[in-house]
């Protein structure tokens, strides 16, 4: 079996100028694969039905060896949001505990990493609940705000842990974490279940 990652991506702002802005995470991703080899696929999605589609693809035979699901979007206490949120409302609001009911076993046998602000900021028993609905060998994400500069190098090293050490789970990411990036795991409350 493989090893790859799978990510989706919001488009970060909506504006007359969509189709000038660049994705934050392809970057990190094609550093990752440069300087390490890591094998991924990359989709930017505005929707909550663009990434109902896309993450769809992970129940397919073809998307067996993508272990590792790495979402970028906006987020907040429990939520992700994507681009047609703005400051006439949010109708891409998409709560992750209703995503688990509506999708159970998605995530069978996958590593999950929310790189988004604020979504892991909900009780313990929701991360473990989400996990077990979705079926993710793991959880991870942040329980506070995050800034581009800062999570690019701290998901530089979360991905390229993950993607070299494919049977670890939360306990060891989180002491390894701690001991090799304390800094970004304090700043952002970085949790792993």
């Amino acid at each position: 079996m493989g090893n790859k990652i799978f990510c989706l991506e919001t488009e970060w702002e909506q504006s007359i100028y969509d189709l000038k802005y660049d994705s934050q995470a392809k970057p990190l991703l094609e550093f990752l694969n440069n300087s390490n080899g890591v094998d991924f696929s990359f989709r930017q999605v505005a929707t909550k039905s663009d990434f109902n589609y896309y993450v769809s693809h992970l129940q397919k035979a073809s998307y067996k060896d993508f272990t590792i699901v790495y979402l970028c979007f906006h987020g907040s206490k429990g939520n992700i949001s994507f681009a047609d949120c703005g400051k006439y409302g949010c109708q891409g609001e998409y709560r992750i505990m209703d995503f688990a009911k509506d999708n159970p076993d998605i995530f069978n046998g996958k590593i999950v990493h929310f790189g988004c602000c604020n979504t892991l900021k909900i009780k313990k028993e929701e991360i473990r609940d989400f996990k077990k609905m979705t079926g993710a060998l793991m959880v991870s994400g942040y329980e506070k705000s995050v800034e581009m500069t800062g999570s690019f190098i701290f998901e530089a090293w979360l991905l390229d842990t993950l993607y070299n050490n494919p049977s670890i789970r939360a306990t060891r990411l989180m002491n390894l974490a701690k001991k090799e990036m304390d800094y970004f795991v304090n700043k952002y409350s970085f949790t792993a279940y």
